[in-house]
């Protein structure tokens, strides 16, 4: 009987935060309308899904801001249905998944370009004669790399680019769990973009075999100077609705939350199965709310909210229930900070830099780990990576800072364990 009424409540406590993946998108929708409340918004939406994406190019200045936040809605909205139909317990693992889906839709993924890939994700699950739902999350993440399957869209000619893209993104779909099911020991958890770094070592594969063949990948450009005033009021709502969620379920006090900071974040770490509901969405409010702030203290400096920038804090947010806290994430982004201001030859509000900044944070777990000097050791050494990374695989891989990350994991972690024993976690 004991067992029966725990199960019911987890049920309960379940369907609760489906709703917040679910609201989020609604939010989405209902701003989209705002920005763009004509035809315009169905012409923009599909502009960018026969567009070509990749690092980094704002669909906001492709079909315009509403159209933007309408894509982002409905690929949310989908992906939250798909989890819903794999029936997995909803944790901190599906946060981070479900808002890095909703943010990188800002950024490059679409409707049509992850179709493909979702699709080749579930064969490898028949070919395994597994479970869909054991390959889901990997699947989701390994959309990071659909800017190849529009980049084939475009650029193949007709006739052969629809059996093109749909033959890429099967092939992406089809071997990125088992690459990524691998890189995780190479990095032992200290790379919260896990699939990131798998993306970049298939996609560094894949497109040296296209330029093997005289392909060219050119650098995204164009960002979104629109929509700054409208975007900060989204993000405001976000980032207080998960505050405010957070209260409802349990956090209202120092005490309910303080204990999520004592976490070193390295994976797995997720947090709604540590520290429960409500202590973990109010810490992704606040890892969100660290993103925003700086983005905003930069605003005298011309930096103004656009598609890639609202996904970096949805990001920061999404990883606060499986990793991130402000605790961890803030020398890392010190590091970053110092060495776009000492070494990098580019401004600090430049869009590159502005990326790597907020999304460097994929290595709180070395500072939370190791403490805040290797964390800012960690930042600074990924900034001067990253700046060389995206030309490997053409700009292709959207994840491009969690293929950065494991590079410095590769070169940082050995160095760090060789000098200091590795701390006990609280």
């Amino acid at each position: 009987m004991a067992t029966d009424t725990t199960n019911r409540r987890s049920e309960g406590l379940d369907r609760r935060l489906y709703i917040l993946p679910l609201a989020l998108a609604g939010l989405f929708a209902v701003f989209a309308v705002i920005a763009q409340p004509d035809l315009s918004l169905l012409r923009g939406f599909w502009e960018i899904q026969i567009n070509e994406t990749g690092l980094i190019t704002d669909p906001m200045a492709t079909g315009g801001v509403g159209a933007a936040l309408l894509n982002a809605a409905l690929v949310l909205l989908l992906s939250t249905l798909l989890i819903c139909r794999m029936r997995l317990p909803f944790t901190g693992a599906a946060l981070a998944c479900l808002f890095l889906m909703g943010g990188f839709s800002l950024l490059g993924k679409n409707l049509l370009n992850i179709a493909p890939i979702v699709t080749g994700g579930f064969l490898y699950s028949l070919y395994k004669r597994e479970s869909f739902a054991r390959y889901v999350y990997l699947t989701l993440y390994g959309t990071c790399l659909a800017p190849m399957v529009s980049f084939l869209l475009v650029r193949v000619r007709p006739g052969f680019r629809w059996a093109a893209m749909a033959a890429c993104g099967l092939a992406i779909g089809f071997l990125l769990p088992a690459i990524a099911r691998f890189t995780t020991r190479i990095h032992q958890g200290y790379n919260l973009y896990n699939v990131g770094f798998a993306a970049g070592i298939l996609g560094l594969g894949m497109a040296s075999v296209l330029k093997g063949f005289g392909v060219e990948f050119t650098a995204g450009a164009g960002w979104s100077g629109d929509g700054h005033g409208l975007l900060c009021l989204l993000v405001s709502v976000m980032l207080l609705g998960l505050l405010g969620a957070g209260a409802v379920m349990g956090c209202r006090s120092w005490a309910d939350y303080k204990h999520i900071l004592h976490h070193s974040g390295r994976a797995v770490a997720d947090f709604i199965v540590l520290d429960g509901p409500g202590p973990t969405l109010v810490n992704m409010a606040l890892v969100g709310g660290v993103g925003f702030a700086y983005l905003l203290a930069l605003y005298p400096m011309g930096v103004r909210l656009n598609g890639p920038l609202v996904c970096c804090i949805m990001a920061m947010a999404g990883f606060g229930g499986f990793g991130k806290h402000p605790r961890n994430v803030l020398p890392v982004m010190a590091g970053a900070v110092l060495a776009a201001l000492l070494l990098v030859a580019v401004p600090i509000t430049s869009p590159g830099v502005l990326l790597a900044t907020l999304l460097c944070t994929c290595l709180a777990p070395v500072a939370g780990q190791f403490g805040w000097g290797w964390g800012m050791a960690a930042g600074f050494i990924h900034m001067t990576i990253v700046q060389n990374t995206s030309i490997l695989h053409g700009g292709m891989n959207l994840y491009n800072n969690g293929f950065a990350a494991g590079l410095v994991c590769i070169l940082l972690i050995p160095i760090i364990k060789s000098i200091s024993p590795e701390p006990e976690e609280d």
